[in-house]
């Protein structure tokens, strides 16, 4: 159990949330109890994720997320908790806090490193900026080949990815970069092909997205294939590993997984 403005202000001191130019929300977004007695993470905020909560008929905790949204199809209009479930978290002491851009830029925790992580990749250098963010990694790894790397991340995600070929299938001195979640832009795939490149891991990679429909005109131009494996799922890494910031504050937390939405493929 902890005071919770002292979990808040860890969370503030250590992200620095002030520091990005973000759309939307950081910070703490709910303020319903004075203790903590456990810590949830979620790489959304929806009513899904709240269910968990209250099948645990937890009180006085806090919940942690990355997005404080949930997911939804492109056209959608933006959702996360009812108001109904507003009611309950303030009625049942539970918190919310959340860190999207903060969370995003390269740290132990964020998005990018916890994919390489888990991937067993390598990061030795980073690229790509959004908002004050650094959150891209070029990455060595073990694989060789594009298509092992495809098999490997159909493993890790546990469903089926989209590997988009407009590059060797041969992986140049074992290399990759990554962005988990997703990168709007094209100049990335002139940064990447300078580096020696020829193969982008991320989440979000389908041509129906009309933000992203660029980046596989400029990825077929310099030769770099895309390799999608879906926003919830390459970024879910974060919000199992940043369980461990609040243990080692003594506190108990729990990853809440979620039905991915894979429409973004």
């Amino acid at each position: 159990m902890k005071k919770s403005k002292s979990i808040y202000q860890e969370l503030y001191n250590f992200f620095q949330p002030e520091q990005y130019k973000d759309v939307v929300r950081n910070g703490l977004l709910a303020d319903n109890t004075d203790i903590i007695e456990k810590v949830y993470t979620a790489t959304f905020s929806s009513s899904q994720v709240l269910e968990k909560i209250k099948q645990d008929k937890a009180k006085n905790c806090l919940l942690f997320t990355h997005h404080p949204g949930a997911q939804r199809k492109e056209g959608e209009t933006p959702d996360d908790f009812t108001l109904e479930d507003r009611a309950y978290m303030q009625e049942h002491h539970i918190s919310h806090f959340n860190l999207h851009l903060p969370l995003d830029n390269v740290n132990p925790y964020s998005p990018g490193v916890s994919l390489a992580r888990a991937l067993g990749a390598v990061p030795y250098k980073s690229f790509f900026e959004e908002g004050g963010s650094v959150m891209g990694l070029y990455c060595s790894v073990i694989w060789t080949d594009a298509g092992a790397l495809f098999k490997e991340a159909e493993k890790l995600m546990g469903h089926a990815c989209r590997l988009y070929t407009y590059g060797s299938s041969s992986l140049e001195d074992g290399k990759i970069a990554l962005v988990a979640g997703g990168a709007e832009g094209t100049d990335i795939y002139r940064e990447m092909k300078k580096e020696g490149i020829n193969l982008f891991l991320t989440g979000v990679g389908s041509k129906n997205l009309h933000w992203f429909a660029p980046s596989h005109e400029a990825a077929a131009e310099t030769g770099v294939s895309i390799l999608s494996a879906g926003h919830y799922s390459t970024e879910q890494f974060a919000l199992k590993d940043i369980c461990r910031f609040f243990r080692e504050r003594g506190l108990e937390a729990e990853f809440i997984p979620e039905i991915p939405l894979l429409e973004d493929l």
